[in-house]
Order: structure tokens, then C-alpha cells, then sequence
């Protein structure tokens, strides 16, 4: 069963994919923009990328508590975070 994750504005702000035309043209792209982003997670990332993705920009959880509840240091949270992104960035060429 797939699950259906929101995508907040600041995911859409980090991987610059705000766009400032038409309201209609932007629902579209939203939508394919989540369908994307679903797919990614689901199989482009590590299952330590897809935790500390969905801890940070999700449960909105600073990077040391999610460093203390993985059992990581705070700066392989960067890491994982920063590489989940350029994933994130390489998808966005299907949008």
C-alpha cells in the first residue's frame, strides 16, 4: 500500500521548485511534484534518508534530537539530509 505524504512549503522552498505562474498551472505541478516526490522516497532513498527526511521536514524535529533518536552524529544528519536532497533535485528533471 503506498502512502501519501504532504510535501510542505519548505521541502518545495529547498528544492527551488517554486514557480510563480498561473494558479492552475501550478495545482498541476504541485500534484505531480508530490506524486514525484512519493516515488523518491519510496525508492530512491536509503532508509536513513528517508527517517531523517521525514523527521526534519515532516515531524518538524531539530537535527540533534533526530541525531539522538537515530543513535548518529548531527553531521551525518546533514549529510543524509543534503544527499536525500540532490536525489530530490535529480527527480525534478521528470516534472
Amino acid at each position: 500500500m503506498k502512502r501519501e505524504i504532504s510535501v510542505t512549503p519548505e521541502i518545495m522552498e529547498q528544492l527551488a521548485f517554486h514557480n510563480t505562474r498561473s494558479n492552475s498551472s501550478n495545482d498541476t505541478k504541485i500534484q505531480r511534484m508530490k506524486k514525484i516526490m512519493n516515488i523518491a522516497i519510496e525508492n530512491e532513498l536509503t532508509q536513513r534518508q528517508r527517517d531523517c527526511i521525514r523527521m526534519r521536514y515532516f515531524e518538524n524535529l531539530p537535527v540533534r534530537e533526530i541525531a539522538d533518536k537515530i543513535g548518529i552524529r548531527p553531521a551525518t544528519v546533514y549529510k543524509h539530509l543534503s544527499r536525500a536532497i540532490c536525489i530530490f533535485k535529480k527527480c525534478a528533471v521528470y516534472l
